[in-house]
């Protein structure tokens, strides 16, 4: 099988390795959390390598989405890229015990967990297209769960979306959405007569994030 281009490659290896070793050194130095990303941001090799990385046309807004891809990766590269892939069959068994995440263990650190082609979508905001999710870059710690999920990436499109969640742990049991329908039921039209699968708030895409990572364990 061939492995999947992951979304962050080609960034990375265009910036090279020089900014992230500046910023550990910087967070090693002044004894920063680089979990805590408002700490992680203040580090002036941080700030340096955001404003780099932020289009130059780009709305003040833009400063947060670019800034929690910026930890995410920096998070990943610190860890040394570790990538999990829970399969189809794993995934479907994790999402059953959306009532009960409390069950599930995963250790603290960050990984990128890549879930199955185009089977898991959410909307980046309310009424925009639904994109699928490639994956997310998931961080644990002792008392949260921090998630960037990674949005309509593929290899011949430039860039891809990102949509953020944070969680305390132990995560509370999922409830069922307003409308009736159960977490991770599909939103996309006959969605789930194709299997698919939906994230249609914060919760349920920590919720996911969490036992996909705890199934690809």
């Amino acid at each position: 099988m061939t492995a999947r281009t992951l979304p962050w490659t080609a960034l990375v290896e265009a910036l090279g390795v020089a900014p992230f070793e500046g910023i550990r050194t910087a967070v090693l130095r002044d004894g920063v959390d680089a979990t805590d990303r408002d700490a992680f941001l203040m580090v002036s090799a941080a700030g340096a390598l955001l404003r780099d990385l932020t289009p130059p046309d780009a709305p003040a807004e833009a400063v947060h989405p670019y800034g929690a891809l910026l930890h995410g990766l920096y998070l990943l590269w610190d860890a040394k890229w570790p990538v999990v892939a829970p399969d189809r069959a794993a995934l479907e068994r994790a999402l059953a015990d959306a009532a009960i995440p409390h069950r599930s263990h995963v250790d603290e650190g960050t990984a990128y967990v890549q879930l199955p082609e185009r089977v898991v979508w959410a909307e980046p905001a309310p009424g925009e297209a639904h994109e699928p999710l490639d994956g997310c870059i998931v961080t644990v710690t002792e008392t949260a769960v921090t998630v960037l999920a990674v949005l309509g990436f593929r290899p011949e499109r430039e860039g891809f979306t990102t949509l953020e969640a944070t969680s305390r742990l132990p995560l509370s049991p999922l409830q069922r959405r307003p409308d009736g329908s159960a977490p991770f039921a599909s939103t996309l039209p006959a969605g789930d007569r194709a299997g698919l699968r939906s994230v249609a708030t914060p919760q349920e895409l920590a919720v996911l994030a969490f036992l996909a990572r705890s199934a690809a364990a």
